[in-house]
């Protein structure tokens, strides 16, 4: 069967890419008041310290993360026994980073739209796959922040807050049967109004229990962990490259990391706004003056989250060619490789 992607172009698309675009813009303004605030001769001064081949190096870690995230999603793929190749996975998953900066990064859930109408796989069977690609990502990114702690020992307190409180989401994801037992106490108070909902929402628990195995999670975790420590190291290198006071993995890692969190708490499109703040914040604690800490902050968001929003540009259209395609079936009842 054909599927028609019109709709999508013109209509849905067209407002999403309008917040790309404003986020872009908000961007570009806050960083042009920070840099008339500390003084544009100095910010430009201090990027142009950072040589090509640390912008290349920059690059090419983040490339890294992407490659090593497009397989843990193609790994959870196969773990909920979707008959999807790498390769039309890894270009939905890089895809998906058009809408990178939608508030929460909602937007990423256009993998699923493409999924289902590409390869028929119901949402109730591809949301797990968001689920353990989001939660995942979250679970690295927080390991990392605490194993980097001792860097700042000041923010222990709001860091093991956030971590526990990271904690308390995953354990019913853990356990879903625990999830279906609500679902299910649920469905016996207000399922007569709607009896498809729960069935898909109990269809989606029971997927997801296929991906929060030891196994299948861990595997995914490790992956997550080895991508975002790479991008962790970009920032150490550009921070040894833009002048200033010399700066720890460690340190580095936290300042990053703390920053992505911030920006994820505060739910603004891409955390655009307040992981900036935070990452001016801590690198100025650090002994960083503020064109150095600006051309930093600058340069690393450019080259990671705005980075992947091009590439996901770039990928989207040969995605939306690939739903005018006839639709070819991706459902398996195997979970194994």
């Amino acid at each position: 069967m054909a599927v028609d992607a019109k709709g999508l172009t013109k209509g849905k698309l067209r407002r999403l890419e309008w917040i790309v675009v404003g986020t872009i813009v908000a961007f570009a303004v806050g960083l042009v008041a920070v840099g008339a605030y500390v003084g544009f001769e100095k910010v430009w001064t201090a990027i142009q310290r950072v040589p090509l081949s640390i912008i290349l190096a920059l690059l090419g870690l983040s490339l890294f993360n992407y490659a090593l995230r497009a397989l843990r999603w193609h790994w959870f793929s196969r773990g909920l026994g979707l008959k999807v190749g790498f390769g039309f996975n890894a270009a939905v998953f890089v895809g998906g980073f058009a809408l990178t900066t939608t508030p929460g990064k909602a937007g990423e859930a256009l993998r699923l739209w493409v999924l289902e109408k590409a390869k028929g796989v119901p949402y109730e069977r591809a949301t797990p796959l968001f689920l353990g690609d989001r939660l995942s990502d979250m679970v690295a990114i927080m390991l990392l922040c605490l194993a980097s702690l001792g860097a700042f020992s000041g923010y222990a307190d709001v860091t093991l807050g956030i971590a526990a409180g990271l904690i308390v989401l995953m354990l019913p994801f853990l356990r879903p049967k625990t999830l279906l037992w609500v679902t299910n106490a649920l469905y016996r108070l207000f399922g007569g109004r709607a009896p498809r909902l729960f069935a898909k929402i109990r269809a989606a628990l029971r997927e997801t229990a296929k991906l929060f195995t030891f196994r299948r999670f861990g595997v995914g975790l490790v992956l997550a962990l080895i991508g975002w420590a790479a991008e962790a190291w970009s920032f150490q290198l550009l921070l040894q490259a833009v002048g200033g006071p010399e700066v720890s993995f460690q340190q580095a890692s936290f300042v990053f990391t703390f920053a992505l969190i911030a920006g994820t708490i505060s739910m603004l499109p891409g955390g655009l706004g307040g992981a900036e703040a935070v990452m001016l914040l801590l690198l100025t604690s650090l002994g960083f003056e503020g064109d150095a800490a600006l051309a930093a902050t600058a340069i690393i968001r450019l080259t990671t989250l705005w980075f992947s929003t091009a590439l996901g540009f770039m990928v989207l259209p040969f995605l939306l060619a690939a739903l005018r395609r006839p639709r070819d079936g991706a459902l398996s009842t195997s979970g194994d490789l």
